[in-house]
């Protein structure tokens, strides 16, 4: 499946936000963002690179050719929420080893749990 292909897939998925300027269009579902800027297509991952968006990986791009778009982005977003969970693991580390502070603590304990929901909520849809 080439790029054109996944594009036509987002750009028919019912459930992607379509954002349509002068010079491109682009298709946003979970956090993946397919970009058709004059003729050049992209897939970014909303989740990295702060203001910037990140294009994803060479190893991703295969399983969006290989699997389709759905699957590629579930990948490329259960992807970020372990890496989430893994920054958040060494945090409470941190603050139960140094700091002590209870309220961050428990702050960072409820972050981890939301993300835990939303792998939750992923792997529901992809059943």
């Amino acid at each position: 499946m080439n790029k054109e292909k996944i594009f036509e897939e987002a750009y028919n998925d019912g459930l992607s936000v379509r954002i349509t300027t002068k010079d491109s269009v682009s298709l946003i579902f979970r956090g993946v963002k397919v970009e058709n800027k004059d003729g050049k297509i992209r897939i970014l991952n909303m989740g990295k690179g702060g203001d910037f968006y990140k294009e994803i990986t060479p190893e991703q791009y295969k399983v969006f050719a290989k699997n389709g778009f759905r699957q590629g982005v579930y990948d490329v977003c259960m992807e970020n929420y372990k890496d989430t969970l893994k920054m958040l693991s060494v945090k409470i580390r941190n603050e139960v080893s140094s700091r002590n502070n209870q309220k961050h603590y428990n702050l960072l304990k409820e972050y981890r749990t939301t993300v835990m929901n939303k792998i939750t909520d992923v792997i529901k849809l992809k059943q």
